[in-house]
């Protein structure tokens, strides 16, 4: 594990690495999850069923839900909601880095580059994170509230959600015909 989170170990096990970690974190018993599956389903001919990321379903139903109904509410409950609960200021800094030290140790320092996004969100200069979860809780932020925004680089949405500017397209074209 590095910095307390499970991305390596995540990666180490995908490359074949049968070592366990008892009581894994959240995102690693996904994995070991994914990975049981994939061969339970190889092993029956059967094809891999997909798999759903219960934290962007959670995420963008807050959205979609704010969008309706003008206000935000989400039950974050994991280092991975971090971001999008910092952008709708349901949580400051000191709150995320009490609560998951791990933030630290991501993509980027997520508690940093929050922060860093924010200042320029409300700078009205561009969003300069390649960290995914930082791009789609800005861009889904600076949506709710009607502000123009810039990515440099948009595509790291790419990693966990890659559908997520036609999702975003999608639910504010709707928010509109409201």
């Amino acid at each position: 594990m590095d910095n307390g989170t499970s991305q390596w170990a995540s990666a180490a096990v995908l490359l074949g690495n049968k070592e366990i970690i008892p009581d894994p974190p959240y995102k690693l018993a996904l994995t070991y999850g994914a990975l049981t599956h994939w061969f339970q389903q190889r092993d029956r001919g059967e094809p891999w069923d997909l798999s759903y990321d219960d934290t962007i379903f959670y995420q963008a139903m807050a959205f979609v839900r704010a969008l309706k109904d003008g206000y935000v509410e989400f039950p974050f409950g994991q280092a991975e909601d971090y971001c999008a609960a910092r952008a709708f200021g349901w949580m400051d800094k000191e709150e995320g880095a009490a609560r998951w030290s791990s933030l630290h140790g991501h993509e980027s320092d997520r508690i940093e580059e929050m922060e860093c996004a924010l200042q320029e969100l409300h700078s009205g200069t561009p969003i300069t994170s390649k960290d995914h979860r930082v791009v789609q809780a800005i861009a889904m932020y600076a949506k709710f509230k009607h502000k123009e925004v810039t990515f440099l680089h948009p595509h790291a949405v790419n990693k966990s959600w890659p559908r997520f500017w036609k999702f975003l397209e999608a639910a504010s074209a709707r928010r509109r015909s409201l």
